[in-house]
């Protein structure tokens, strides 16, 4: 698990060491970006990520069961058919939207730890500015941790939409009393295969709003 830690007193350091280096060169416009509104739009970016992922978790958790609901309780098929289809569609897309959820988080941070980096170097004094780009250094770590840790969860997403795939097209040719007898291992298989996504998308969900808190101007 990922620990989190107040930003707020290197925020205010660089803060004060840029404002100190506009006072000696007489300049008076206001920046156009800060630690301040970067740290807000990190965090904004990535706790819409862990929202994206929690609502995937959701998906799986319905996708599995609409599944098990026409193997297991077969009445309307052509409809329960249906609603698997459009399950395992929902699916997918949320799939690509935490692909894209990770990327602009990802370019936040980016942002953000980069801007950082050039309030901390208009720190005037030596060892303020040391210890500045120490906590920088800090937060570039856990937010690494958890662009790894993301990998987890596509490893983890593999070989359940593999498992999908394979019943989608196995019920697309047979719907039978005895065909869906026959997906019913299989159906158990990609319900079993869910748990592990389901872990890594929880705990990837927990770490991205621990860290994205944690980014908010006096955040833990």
């Amino acid at each position: 698990m990922i620990h989190t830690a107040s930003i707020r007193p290197l925020l205010v350091a660089s803060a004060l060491g840029l404002a100190t280096a506009f006072a000696f060169t007489g300049c008076q416009t206001k920046p156009k970006s800060t630690a301040l509104n970067q740290g807000a739009s990190a965090s904004g970016s990535i706790q819409s990520a862990a929202d994206t992922i929690g609502r995937a978790r959701a998906q799986v958790n319905v996708t599995t069961a609409a599944l098990r609901n026409l193997v297991e309780r077969p009445q309307d098929i052509p409809a329960q058919y249906q609603t698997v289809l459009n399950e395992v569609k929902k699916l997918r897309a949320d799939a690509t939207q935490i692909v894209k959820s990770a990327d602009d988080m990802r370019a936040k941070g980016d942002q953000y730890l980069a801007d950082w980096a050039k309030q901390i170097a208009a720190i005037g004094d030596a060892d303020l500015r040391n210890a500045a780009f120490e906590r920088r250094a800090e937060v570039a770590t856990r937010l690494q941790g958890i662009f790894q840790q993301y990998q987890s969860v596509k490893s983890a997403y593999a070989p359940f939409l593999d498992n999908l795939t394979d019943i989608q097209t196995a019920l697309s040719t047979d719907l039978s009393a005895k065909g869906l007898e026959a997906i019913r291992p299989f159906v158990t298989k990609a319900t079993a295969n869910a748990e592990p996504l389901k872990a890594a998308l929880d705990k990837l969900a927990t770490d991205f709003r621990a860290v994205g808190l944690s980014l908010q101007p006096g955040g833990e």
